[in-house]
């Protein structure tokens, strides 16, 4: 069973965990060369038969794809095997440097030209105009919104301009200094500077200690051009690159274009080898290490690290990593269950393996403890890892996993041919990168399916010890408590919990999902066809209401929506009540299965299950597939007739909030979210994170009381979208919702819960502050506007910020060199009258802030005087036309963004069949008069986030 379900740590989700696939196999010889080569040349796993591999004279590789989904678009990547590790000491932060300066001049591009070429193709810079830069490797990556010659013609040449003809102008280098020092400041979160500390402590005397992508400070201040250049001209070299364009094109013609464009770069006659990045010690005795920090969670990591020995991607060890996968999976299994009880230390938990920056093979579990109960989360950690290689695993684990991973093989091989051109040319590249060979998802399976007798508990065991045993394991502890002697505490602890004498597993009995009789499947009361929008709305006689849209976008793949009560709008018995709610309800189970017993009664069946509170609705949203549709309905209809209201889901919201709490106060964007959503409101305690007092007040009762009068008794209205037959929505709808007795036929209004008042405006900005650090602040201001109801308002104003947003980023960013990080986004509710607001965010240094908000009154005050050019216009308002166009001819989750409430909002299939012309037919006329509507600055609210430091002073610091 996949699902979304608990909201766990904001920002962690272990993501900094993940690990890519290991390879395995027989040792290969290492190519002389610089370049990576495509690794099903020495693979006996069959390769993607419609990729177009090659490489030109000049050593470039390329690979193309033709793909149809979505139509008539691209996308391109152009990337390089080589990254921060390649920076010699002078160079630290300058690959991640020149990534930017890709934006910033070339010979046939003048400096500032690149992005908004490109946005009057319908490129948005961000989503489909974007870079990267990691230790091992430079990306490009452009998302074509179409395929005509001059679109991809131009895309070539721009990819072409970044590999050899950036210029490096001096002044345009020191234009940039200030956007990576400020990227630098935005990104100095608690948990990078953990990962910094963790790298350190895992690869002591390696070059991966010393080359964080983003560099240090004292080299982005002072790096003259000849360093950039060196880097340059000696790393971005054809040898070390790959071309991969994915999409509606033609592959010969594709092939001749790339030939043409690319054929005439040349690298250096003499290559700059590979870096040498170190070694591990193989020998390395059991090791502790800590890291204190003050807004850090209290994270545990423990290693088994041994020395990479590079292997060919080969078929059979494939099977053997897929065998310690499992194992892993398995392992943090038993701790999602131990954490599912809402009483453990642990606060999330899981086991991966994987190779490591082309150094070590690293095994290893990354845990989020309690910080009051740490002590005894180490323990568990080393008692659960102890008794999984000691007494192994039970068939019932097994055969969790296997089910859930069969079931994922078969999805995925079903959806292959409507597989987004996105993501597979990401694929690719990684692919390439990580020595992998693009198979298909057909071949993947039929290989699974061909070893599935040889998954064993036994061979499982056996892979899965291999990555542990032999080496010494090393403990890492990242908290916010201070310690005296923490690592000889940890050390201590450790031992003395490995003395614990432990029992095998106990073998689980089979978990029963038992909620498929829901009553008389109910009748079909009306039908109504929409024919241009191709969509089937019908009524069941007991009330719930049906939306259907039948796609083919994503082949067997089906989003569910159930809509029901009025969300935000209902009666709270306590202040918070619904924010508890979206946290813990699907935690807390169903009347006849616990939320953990849910998971394994429902291995190998592809639904999911999330829940949410909207403005104005409850929701349960999942998606599935034609062979489980019929599930993904009962697994809905069992909540919303039958929720368990366990303790375990409360329990579990209890022991993270804190953590939640302290993490949300660490940044500038934490305080966005829990202390500025609440604050445009006029203090509505219906928006913000609970307050300690606040969610300690809130009982299991009390979210029962808030709940269950709308899951008893409020309209239901459920909309699905997807590669499904009317027959077999209608089938499934009758036979679970449509089977409930007769639900209310009215929504109810509640209009004393609809007022929310935007704040009154103040003289001079409010200061808000956070725990992080000292030099990040950021500037906030909010224009109250108009509700939503008008909808081309609506739609003039996300106009109106675009356009904003492109002065935004010319001016603080590229001209001023402030901030990494300025925006304009816009709100308009279509629940509470009269509320709505334009906002301006720009992360800055403290001193900053001042000069700061004059820029943007100054912005603000010529939009409303008229300064808004039709080329300005356009590059707004292309990309938007293009994803309205991708978004109704390819796009499930957008037509199900449209589709859902709109029983209860008939005027929502209006706003659909105006899309394309509204937004087409607004003119810089329009946008003007609302500007000077609306960005006055006497009735703007201004918050100036600061770090507690800066508190005592902030009036010097934040009056413009």
């Amino acid at each position: 069973m996949a699902k979304t379900v608990f909201k766990t740590l904001a920002g962690i989700g272990l993501m900094a965990f993940a690990l890519a696939a290991c390879s395995g196999g027989e040792p290969v010889e290492q190519p002389a060369e610089v370049g990576l080569a495509f690794a099903h040349e020495s693979s006996d796993l069959p390769v993607h038969p419609d990729v177009r591999y090659g490489q030109l004279e000049n050593g470039m590789r390329y690979a193309i794809l033709a793909n149809a989904t979505p139509e008539d678009t691209a996308a391109m990547r152009l990337v390089f095997n080589v990254g921060s590790l390649a920076e010699s000491d002078d160079q630290r932060g300058l690959a991640h440097f020149i990534e930017h300066m890709a934006f910033n001049g070339t010979t046939n591009v003048p400096e500032g030209e690149m992005v908004p070429l490109l946005e009057r193709y319908g490129l948005a810079f961000g989503p489909d105009t974007n870079a990267f830069t990691g230790y091992e490797t430079v990306g490009y990556q452009l998302d074509l919104p179409e395929n005509d010659d001059a679109t991809i013609d131009t895309a070539l040449f721009l990819l072409r301009e970044t590999a050899s003809e950036m210029l490096f102008d001096p002044a345009a280098i020191d234009r940039e200094r200030g956007v990576i020092l400020s990227e630098d400041r935005v990104r100095n979160s608690p948990l990078r500077r953990w990962s910094v500390a963790l790298q350190r402590f895992r690869y002591p005397g390696t070059l991966i200690t010393e080359r964080d992508p983003i560099g240090i400070p004292a080299i982005i201040e002072t790096a003259t051009r000849d360093q950039f250049v060196d880097y340059y001209e000696n790393f971005y070299v054809p040898q070390r690159a790959l071309l991969v364009v994915t999409g509606d094109v033609d592959v010969d013609d594709m092939e001749g274009r790339v030939s043409e464009r690319f054929a005439d770069w040349q690298g250096p006659e003499t290559l700059r080898p590979d870096p040498d990045i170190g070694e591990i010690n193989p020998a390395r005795p059991f090791s502790v290490g800590y890291l204190h920090d003050p807004e850090v969670y209290t994270i545990l990591t423990v290693d088994a690290l041994r020395p990479l020995e590079e292997r060919a991607d080969m078929v059979e060890t494939r099977f053997e990593n897929n065998l310690a996968s499992i194992g892993n999976a398995i392992l943090s299994r038993r701790f999602e269950t131990m954490i599912s009880a809402g009483t453990s230390p642990l606060l999330e938990a899981q086991a991966a393996h994987g190779p490591d920056f082309g150094v070590a093979e690293r095994a290893g579990i990354l845990a989020v403890l309690a910080p009051e109960r740490w002590e005894d989360g180490v323990a568990i950690v080393e008692q659960e890892l102890r008794r999984a290689l000691t007494f192994g695993f039970t068939q019932a684990e097994l055969d969790e996993q296997v089910a859930n991973q069969y079931a994922a093989m078969r999805a995925a091989a079903e959806r292959a041919d409507t597989q987004d051109t996105r993501q597979l040319a990401d694929q690719l590249w990684e692919a390439w990168r990580e020595g992998q060979v693009f198979t298909t998802p057909q071949s993947t399976l039929a290989r699974y399916e061909a070893g599935m007798e040889r998954i064993t508990v036994e061979a499982v065991e056996a892979a899965f010890r291999a990555r542990w045993e032999g080496v010494e394991p090393i403990i890492f502890l990242a908290t916010s408590l201070e310690m005296s002697e923490p690592e000889n505490t940890l050390k201590a602890l450790w031992e003395a919990s490995a003395e614990v004498a432990l029992e095998a597993p106990i073998e689980l009995e089979q978990a029963r999902f038992e909620y498929t009789d829901f009553g008389t499947p109910g009748a079909v009361a009306s039908r109504e066809e929409i024919d241009d929008l191709d969509l089937v709305r019908l009524r069941f006689e007991n009330g719930v209401q049906l939306s259907f849209k039948e796609t083919d976008f994503d082949t067997g793949r089906v989003l569910v929506r159930v809509n029901f009560g009025a969300g935000e709008l209902e009666p709270r018995i306590k202040p918070t009540v619904d924010t508890l709610t979206s946290y813990i309800f699907l935690a807390s189970g169903l009347g006849d299965i616990s939320y953990d017993d849910l998971g394994r009664a429902l291995a190998g069946r592809n639904v999911q299950l999330d829940f949410s509170i909207g403005e104005s609705r409850f929701g349960f949203q999942g998606a599935s597939t034609q062979e489980d549709f019929l599930t993904q309905m009962q697994l809905f209809a069992a909540y919303l007739t039958d929720p368990g209201w366990r303790e375990e889901g409360l329990a579990r919201f209890q022991a993270i909030a804190p953590e939640l709490r302290r993490n949300l106060r660490s940044s500038p964007s934490g305080i966005l979210q829990s202390d500025v959503a609440r604050l445009l409101r006029s203090g509505d305690q219906r928006y913000g994170f609970p307050t300690e007092e606040e969610a300690a007040a809130i009982t299991l009762a009390d979210i029962e009381a808030f709940l269950s009068p709308a899951l008893e008794a409020a309209p239901i209205e459920i909309t699905v979208v997807g590669d499904l037959s009317e027959a077999q929505a209608v089938e499934a709808v009758a036979a679970t919702f449509g089977a409930l007795p007769a639900r209310a036929q009215s929504w109810s209004d509640y209009p004393e819960a609809r007022t929310i008042r935007f704040p009154d405006a103040q003289a001079e900005p409010l200061v808000l502050t956070h725990n992080g650090p000292p030099e990040q602040a950021m500037v906030n201001i909010y224009w109250p506007t108009a509700d939503g109801e008008d909808t081309r308002q609506r739609r003039a104003l996300r106009l109106l910020r675009g356009v904003f947003d492109l002065k935004l980023t010319e001016r603080l960013r590229e001209q001023e060199g402030f901030t990494y990080s300025a925006f304009a986004s816009e709100q308009a509710s279509r629940t509470y009258p009269d509320f709505g607001y334009l906002w301006v965010g720009v992360d800055v240094a403290r001193e900053n802030v001042a000069q700061t908000y004059a820029v943007v009154d100054e912005l603000a005050a010529g939009l409303a005087a008229g300064d808004i050019s039709e080329d300005e216009l356009l590059r707004a308002r292309r990309p938007i036309m293009e994803s309205i166009e991708e978004a109704q001819g390819d796009s499930n989750a957008s037509w199900m963004a449209w589709l859902a409430g709109s029983f209860r909002e008939p005027s929502r299939l209006d706003d659909i069949r105006t899309l394309e012309s509204d937004y087409a037919g607004i003119s810089r006329d329009e946008l003007i008069a609302l500007a000077r509507d609306y960005l006055v600055n006497e009735n703007s609210l201004r918050v100036t986030i600061l770090p507690v430091s800066a508190e005592a002073d902030t009036n010097q610091e934040v009056n413009p």
